[in-house]
Order: C-alpha cells, then structure tokens, then sequence
C-alpha cells in the first residue's frame, strides 16, 4: 500500500490511498480518495481572536462585568475561578448591541485584566471591528465565508453552523451577508443538531 499527498486548497487536507493488487489478470491499481477536517476551520474554531492582543489595543475601549457561566459553557474543574464579561465597544454600534466576549479566569489574575491565563468561552460579534483581524466577518458575504471555511456546515433558518470537537460557529445571515455569529466553547464534544438549533435560537 502506498499513500501519496495531492496539492489542495490551503483550507482543505485531502489525501489519496493507492492500494496496488497483482492477481493473474495483471497489475490493478485502485485509488480512494480521503477528505480530511478542514484545517483552516478547525484552526480558527481553536483560537479565533488573540485576546490579550485585542485587549492591549482596545485599553480603555472595553468594559468588563462578572457574569455567570452557563449551562453549556466550557467549565474547566478549577475551584479558585470566575466567568468575566468583557464588552467591546466599536466604532459604530448594531441593532444587536455591541460585540462581546465571556471568559473564564482563575487564580491570582482572576481579577486582573491583564491575565493570559484566562480561557476564551464565547465571542459575540455583532459590529465590524477591524482589530478582531481574521475574526472580523460581520458583513462578509455568505460565499466569502464559504471560501474561508467551505461548504460542510448545518443549515440553520437564519443562517448556519460550522463546529469542530467542543467548539461551534453560529452566523446569523440576511440575504446572504454575515450579520452576526458567536463563537462558543461548550461543556461537550458530543454537539447535536438539536443543541446547535437551541443555541442559535
């Protein structure tokens, strides 16, 4: 058995296993394709925003709240922690209000806002925000989106969602133009339709 690698598109892997058979009728060679995670996707669903950067740039432009963690929400089992609310004020604000970010800290920074410890757990981007720099996709179109992160998503009423692992996209769109998503890290890996529907409601 011999694999060999084909050029693709940066943001999909995909390989090609060549199984070669000698029987009496001669040399046979049978080739199946295999189509791997999209790299690109899986990328950003890991780490969508580099925060602290975000956070050093926008100094004196957001504003932060506890809040509590919900339900769904990644919770790593770590006593000494808390969930921060950090609103990221933009340029010009939506009728969604404004983009927004749910983080979990612990430990001695838990309070402080300069804590590279802490976890991101939900983005909400509801305003074009260029400092969000690849995260910045509220008014894209449907098919630039596409493009970035292909066409293997679930269809939703009023838009659609890419997921990988614990980890989930969901767009809100309008005549085909992103008007908003959020981005979450869930408690689970095992994300149903039914829980995405829930979500994006």
């Amino acid at each position: 058995m011999f694999i060999s690698c084909k050029n693709v598109p940066e943001n999909e892997k995909e390989t090609e296993q060549i199984q070669i058979a000698v029987d009496s009728a001669g040399l046979k060679v049978k080739s199946v394709k295999n189509k791997t995670e999209n790299l690109k996707l899986n990328s950003f669903l890991e780490n969508p925003i580099d925060l602290q950067h975000y956070k050093t740039n926008r100094e004196g432009y957001v504003t932060t709240s506890v809040t509590n963690g919900l339900k769904y929400h990644f919770h790593p089992e770590i006593n000494d922690s808390i969930f921060y609310s950090y609103n990221l004020a933009t340029e010009t604000i939506g009728e969604n209000g404004v983009n927004k970010a749910i983080v979990f800290k612990y430990g001695n920074n838990k309070h402080k806002y300069d804590d590279e410890t802490e976890i991101l757990i939900e983005l909400r981007v509801m305003n074009t925000d260029v400092d969000l720099g690849t995260a910045n996709l509220v008014g894209l179109k449907q098919s630039e989106l596409e493009a970035e992160f292909g066409t293997d998503y679930l269809k939703l009423k009023d838009g659609l969602a890419y997921y990988n692992q614990n980890k989930l996209l969901i767009f809100n769109i309008r005549n085909s133009i992103i008007k908003s998503y959020r981005y979450l890290k869930l408690n689970t890996e095992n994300i149903s339709e039914n829980l995405i529907h829930q979500l994006a409601k």
